[in-house]
């Protein structure tokens, strides 16, 4: 299985691709700094599953695109959204992504359409939500909880979820009862302080953690070593052994440091992680002048 993080700013895009090759994407943000949309990446593909983690533009940005150049054979969102709750959340409006993901909804309902299945080549996926108009009334904390599971390994994508989403969650002993596997973890809400739940890491040890998110504008983006402290960590082969012979280890990751983030796992739950920052404008200069080499890529696993 392979897990690819794209680096889309402040946005969220997340493509899972099982051992035959089948297609689960995670939202559909695209880069405005960079350039890169999921509608041109994956032109003329097929996704098999496409899920609509949370219904802000962030994530659902290039939605309108995407429906239009690629086949998607299933979609989903949270199935207590319909067309009109979506509406009168969005009471200053909605742009592009959002009304696109607003016709979706009033075409097929909420929900989970088309040739969905929770079982993608071996690829597993669960999704926990909570319920509008009984939970929550505003979209972060409507956002689903996805876990990827494959080879005894898992991870767990929160989409926005904030501090008070999370115990919600919490109180599903289903969803509790997922956590102790958990050994990727896409912070909720890029990463933001919003997003943090002492509480969900009660249940959850994972190895690494990792934010989608953009250039630092806010002090709310501040929370590094606060996840730190609730990863176990990765060895870092980037870097050389310490003096006492042990390897760094590496406990967040971010798009806005590390690029795109792709996971190879293997089916028998090992995984290496290969970052893709992005090239600086001196190695830009440099290259065009045939002075620098290619960049590597350090692996980390």
């Amino acid at each position: 299985m392979k897990i690819e993080i794209h680096d889309v700013d402040h946005g969220a895009c997340v493509v899972v691709t099982g051992p035959r090759g089948h297609r689960l994407m995670l939202d559909c943000g695209q880069s405005g700094t960079r350039e890169w949309w999921p509608s041109i990446h994956y032109y003329g593909e097929t996704i098999h599953t496409l899920l609509l983690m949370n219904l802000d533009e962030d994530h659902v940005e290039d939605l309108e695109n995407l429906w239009r150049t690629t086949v998607i054979k299933a979609i989903g969102s949270n199935p207590t959204i319909s067309a009109a709750a979506l509406k009168f959340m969005k009471p200053s409006g909605m742009r592009r992504g959002v009304t696109a993901a607003h016709n979706i909804l009033t075409s097929l309902g909420p929900g989970f359409h088309g040739q969905w299945s929770d079982d993608l080549g071996g690829v597993r996926w669960q999704a926990f939500w909570n319920r509008y108009a009984v939970d929550f009334t505003e979209t972060n904390d409507l956002s689903l909880a996805v876990f990827v599971s494959y080879g005894g390994f898992t991870a767990l994508f929160g989409g926005d979820l904030e501090t008070a989403g999370w115990r919600r969650l919490l109180q599903n002993p289903g969803f509790r009862a997922r956590l102790p596997e958990v050994k990727l973890f896409v912070a909720s809400h890029h990463g933001r302080e919003s997003g943090k739940c002492d509480e969900l890491f009660t249940y959850c040890s994972p190895d690494l953690i990792v934010f989608s998110d953009g250039p630092k504008e806010f002090e709310t983006q501040e929370t590094t070593q606060w996840y730190a402290r609730r990863a176990n960590g990765i060895p870092d082969y980037s870097r050389p052994p310490t003096i006492l012979g042990d390897q760094p280890r590496r406990r967040v990751m971010t798009t806005r440091s590390d690029g795109t983030i792709c996971i190879d796992v293997a089916d028998t739950g090992k995984w290496l992680v290969t970052p893709s920052p992005r090239p600086n404008q001196l190695y830009n200069a440099l290259q065009a002048l045939g002075l620098s080499q290619p960049m590597t890529r350090p692996l980390l696993g």
